[in-house]
């Protein structure tokens, strides 16, 4: 048996693949979580490289203080080793990798905070609410992260199933602004049947 050469894979189903773990998250947590979480993974996009950038003077000099330690002690030798020994974090692979470390980590913080402030569904409408605004916000994450670390090997390639839309920072809001009238209209209904 033969594998083919090369393995066409398309864009969409990839991207609803890797999204359904925030999928299911948002149907077990409702919309109003989602809201929140989506919040929170918008600041991570816009300011993982301008809060990574400020981290890593800080982490390559306490890189360079404890390698000139460990190798020097308090000698004489400390300040040359301090000058010599090169940061931890210099190429722009690591730069772009410590963003998304902090994107990663900002995502998270969202996700806890929705989860704490919202809690869970109260009804299975809120949790199809909920799928969809998950469907939205992993859309987000994974073609974030895809633009950010996949350089793809020769012998896979992602074919585009539909031109699909480029999630800009206007766009997100346009989306949140969306959400945030959904969940309005479901609290209203709530309201009224009280």
């Amino acid at each position: 048996m033969t594998l083919p050469s090369t393995l066409t894979v398309e864009e969409l189903p990839l991207i609803f693949i890797l999204s359904l773990p925030v999928i299911y998250w948002g149907y077990r947590h409702g919309l109003d979580a989602v809201i929140i979480a989506v919040i929170g993974v918008l600041f991570g996009m816009v300011f993982a490289d301008t809060l990574g950038g400020a981290v890593i003077s800080a982490v390559n000099t306490l890189w360079r203080f404890g390698s000139a330690m460990l190798s020097a002690g308090f000698g004489p030798e400390l300040f040359t080793r301090l000058r010599e020994t090169p940061g931890l974090i210099e190429t722009p692979e690591q730069v772009r990798l410590l963003g998304t470390i902090v994107f990663a980590l900002t995502s998270y913080a969202a996700f806890k905070i929705a989860y704490r402030r919202a809690g869970s569904k109260s009804n299975f409408l809120e949790g199809v609410f909920g799928a969809i605004g998950g469907a939205v916000t992993g859309y987000m994450i994974v073609t974030f992260l895809i633009q950010r670390h996949v350089t793809l090997p020769q012998v896979v390639q992602i074919v585009p199933t539909t031109q699909l839309p480029v999630f800009n920072v206007d766009a997100n809001i346009v989306v949140l602004i969306a959400l945030v009238v959904i969940v309005y209209a479901v609290q209203s209904t709530r309201a009224k049947k009280k």
